[in-house]
């Protein structure tokens, strides 16, 4: 299978040529500041099956789980489009809403749920995780 999406402005577009690892949802604060909301939907991918087009501009820092990332972002129009974990380089996290059709997303957890917020209501029947899933 094969993803395609792009930012807010169009000036970035990525595609994916393979299959996700995983998807889930996180409610760690990192990822509410990244979106402005509640939580970020992310779906994991090899980092090496993504081609992106377009100036993306990348920062370090700290994740919520004190493992380094490098998000990335439109250089254009600020557009939020992945995550790079330091620790696991072979993965990508991508936002969900990112896609051109984020239709199959199928969150299987939320993690950092000891951080979510009442008024961010998810799917009930996901496990949620009080942290980062182990391993992930």
């Amino acid at each position: 299978m094969s993803y395609a999406g792009r930012c807010a402005c169009g000036a970035v577009r990525y595609e994916i040529a393979a299959d996700p690892i995983r998807g889930f949802q996180c409610q760690c604060r990192d990822c509410q500041r990244d979106t402005g909301s509640g939580h970020a939907s992310v779906m994991v991918f090899p980092r090496a099956a993504m081609s992106v087009t377009g100036a993306v501009t990348e920062i370090e820092r700290a994740a919520d789980s004190g493992d380094g990332k490098r998000k990335g972002f439109c250089t254009a129009c600020g557009s939020p489009l992945y995550n790079k974990p330091l620790s696991k380089p072979d993965f990508i996290g991508v936002y969900v809403g990112t896609l051109d059709d984020p239709a199959a997303f199928k969150p299987q957890m939320v993690m950092f749920a000891s951080r979510g917020h009442a008024w961010d209501h998810l799917d009930p029947a996901l496990p949620k995780l009080p942290k980062m899933r182990p391993g992930a």
